[in-house]
């Protein structure tokens, strides 16, 4: 079995079906735990078969994938990169675009597919078997009909030579799922070119080139493929791959508790009491307290950092820098007056799996405690600038109630991403973090959270809320009007 040299990843087409994302982001460059589709394609095809070249097909917004290459390039993978340009007549047709750049077997990857934990070396036990394949396809044995549909379905001869394709079979004959994992000879150009266009699209299909092979050649065969696969057709369908992942790996993520201090040696003790063992370590972001705050805290072996007296002036400045010095990969915000408890921080975890940045709402009337602060007109008002910014940013399909409550979880990494953005130092940093992630392409979601009576309550009258509601808006409008 000679040795494969040459990668094909198609990472060009628009991704329709994942709008609104696909209008600002390619789908090969959506990330999964800091690694976009593309470069684990890449490392999957250097490190399970060795190839030397790569050849990156580009089209829908080319500037951002070729920016990910060169980015690639620079972590120094053992292969040459190559961008190419797409032909804008379907995958069969680009793949055909790079006849005069391919005089020998290759391999090919569809750039929006996402393999986790995947046996993609049987292709090599498969030549070795099948020694005079000219093309070999992944498949994977499902019983949730629906994904084939979406995909193409795989008519198998002794469970393994290919009789049949057939592209989104409105009834699946069998629960073979054709995956976007390709092994071609050259043989692939002479019967693209006698493969005439699909009278559905228009243009020559790929699995009717490798079903004219499978037909007319008998040497087009199978490979079972054993994965978690991911064809990321829709935005559901990345969120439902985000998941799985981070689900799967939730048991190893650390996470930090920031919480920012002045002055509330009342409420301290009840908080931390509340969410020891919980967490992996509970920061303390004092502003100059000048009571017994730090004292209590060292009771709970809590980190504390001090930064400069203001007051609680600072609010927003002492979250940020909680977040930035936190060791943790995941950071909850919670405020120090006793107002939120512990029993809402596994439901901030769960939807911390599927988005980037979990954040409470407090406007379910039957989760705040009677005799509260928090009245029916503050919270019409959050409301309202919660609508404001779902109209502002509605391309982006936020959805919020509540713009400044100060109990939230947050990846870290995503956090980085948007702190250069980040410069509401006063306590309306809520609001801001929001627009942020919905301005970076990421996903923010709200949940319903307990509201309880502030330790120390103080008086929130109509006049406050007002002006509290003011402050937000000039925020809002800040961020959108630049």
């Amino acid at each position: 079995m000679s040795k494969i040299k040459i990668g094909v990843i198609a990472a060009a087409g628009k991704g329709t079906r994942a709008y609104p994302r696909t209008t600002f982001i390619p789908k090969p460059l959506f990330q999964i735990e800091g690694k976009s589709f593309l470069l684990r394609n890449v490392q999957l095809l250097i490190d399970t078969f060795a190839v030397e070249k790569i050849y990156i097909l580009v089209g829908h917004l080319k500037e951002q994938v070729i920016a990910e290459i060169d980015a690639i390039r620079k972590i120094g993978v053992p292969a040459d990169l190559q961008a190419m340009d797409w032909t804008t007549k379907g995958l069969a047709s680009d793949i055909a675009s790079l006849q005069d750049k391919i005089d020998s077997p290759f391999l090919t990857i569809l750039g929006d597919e996402f393999y986790y934990k995947s046996n993609h070396g049987v292709f090599l036990a498969s030549l070795e078997k099948q020694p005079r394949a000219e093309c070999l396809i992944g498949v994977l044995k499902t019983s949730i009909l629906s994904r084939i549909r979406k995909n193409y379905s795989v008519e198998l001869e002794n469970n393994d030579r290919v009789k049949h394709l057939v592209e989104k079979p409105v009834d699946p004959p069998n629960q073979y799922l054709g995956l976007g994992s390709y092994y071609f000879t050259p043989k692939y150009f002479e019967f693209f070119r006698q493969t005439p266009p699909s009278a559905k699209s228009g243009v020559i299909e790929i699995t009717e080139v490798i079903d004219k092979m499978a037909r007319e050649t008998k040497q087009v065969y199978a490979t079972h493929v054993q994965c978690d696969y991911f064809n990321i057709n829709s935005m559901q369908d990345y969120h439902q791959a985000v998941y799985e992942v981070r689900n799967d790996l939730f048991s190893k993520y650390k996470v930090s508790l920031i919480i920012p201090t002045y002055n509330n040696e009342r409420s301290i003790s009840d908080v931390l009491h509340d969410f020891q063992n919980k967490v992996h370590e509970m920061i303390l972001v004092d502003s100059g307290s000048e009571d017994q705050t730090l004292q209590l805290a060292k009771e709970f072996q809590s980190k504390t950092i001090t930064i400069d007296a203001n007051g609680n002036k600072n609010l927003g400045e002492r979250v940020r820098k909680g977040i930035a010095m936190a060791s943790g990969d995941i950071a909850i915000v919670i405020s120090p007056g006793g107002e939120f408890r512990s029993k809402d921080f596994p439901k901030l975890l769960e939807y911390l799996k599927d988005c980037d940045m979990v954040v409470g709402t407090r406007t379910t009337r039957q989760m705040i405690e009677q005799g509260s602060n928090l009245k029916p007109i503050p919270r019409l008002l959050n409301l309202i600038m919660g609508k404001l910014v779902e109209v502002f940013w509605w391309s982006q399909e936020p959805r919020f109630t509540d713009v400044d409550c100060r109990y939230m979880a947050v990846w870290k990494e995503s956090f980085e991403k948007i702190l250069p953005s980040l410069t509401v130092s006063n306590k309306f940093y809520t609001v801001e973090m929001m627009i942020e992630i919905v301005r970076a392409h990421m996903r923010c979601i709200e949940i319903p959270v307990s509201y309880h009576r502030p330790v120390e309550q103080t008086r929130y009258g109509f006049l406050q809320a007002v002006s509290d509601a003011f402050s937000i808006l000039q925020i809002i409008l800040k961020k959108k009007l630049g």
